[in-house]
């Protein structure tokens, strides 16, 4: 056999047997638990530019809240009991760690129980909304977003989900990237996430962060104990939800 041929036949064997590179070991998820809470759809998200804003009340018991139809969204329960009554439909009952998505309708809250309830509004909302006055008094907005660009969310179907996501000490969530808008917000612990194009932004209780369409992620514990977050997912519909990345986001 000819030197040359010999050559091409010896690059053409090893350029089919060679292994399809693998996920290395820091970007794999270790010590997470995900929990799904819940998640429903809308047909469109507010006009205009929008941002995300988490609404935290301190309930007392017997509280009512009458609050008045606007955007679709999810209820989380933090601490004690929450009714949610929807109009039309019967009453439901959440106890903390529990979420109920809800479309834009009248609605009122109670909470039922005998010991405070905290629990979140967790939504969408148009610019317009911000600066405006909350629903009640024991209403505070706990984080809210910068504004974003519908050029980011074009005008089509969302399923909008929450999920409380557990890191043990050390853990992290591997690397990933989202294929809608997410926001996070810290319940407990203090949480790192490092994204492509930005530095690492380090979050302790009650603080937040948002991030744009198909942005690569990864969140890692950074506290001596346990953290945990919640994550707001705006996806549109038929796009892929999350993917697990190669590599971790580079700054």
């Amino acid at each position: 056999m000819k030197p040359k041929l010999t050559a091409l036949l010896a690059l053409f064997a090893a350029c089919s047997t060679a292994a399809p590179s693998l996920p290395t070991g820091d970007v794999l998820p270790h010590g997470e638990v995900v929990k799904k809470l819940d998640a429903g759809r809308v047909e469109s998200l507010p006009t205009g530019t929008v941002y995300v804003r988490f609404i935290r009340f301190v309930q007392p018991p017997g509280y009512i809240i009458n609050s008045k139809q606007h955007v679709p969204s999810v209820v989380y329960v933090e601490t004690g009991v929450q009714r949610l009554v929807l109009a039309g439909q019967p009453p439901i009952d959440l106890v903390a760690g529990q979420a109920r998505f809800h479309q834009s309708v009248t609605h009122q809250h109670l909470n039922p129980g005998t010991e405070t309830s905290n629990w979140y509004s967790i939504a969408v909302w148009p610019s317009s909304a911000r600066g405006q006055p909350l629903v009640d008094p024991i209403a505070r907005a706990a984080f809210e977003s910068e504004e974003i660009d519908r050029p980011a969310l074009p005008q089509v179907a969302y399923s909008e989900a929450l999920r409380q996501v557990s890191l043990a000490r050390g853990g992290t969530s591997g690397a990933h990237r989202f294929g809608g808008l997410s926001a996070f917000y810290v319940l407990t612990g203090s949480v790192s996430i490092k994204s492509a194009h930005r530095g690492a932004v380090s979050l302790g209780v009650g603080q937040g962060a948002a991030f744009l369409p198909e942005t690569d992620l990864q969140e890692t514990n950074t506290g001596s104990d346990q953290a945990a977050y919640l994550e707001f997912l705006v996806t549109p519909v038929g796009t892929e939800f999350e993917i697990p990345l190669q590599q971790s986001p580079a700054a």
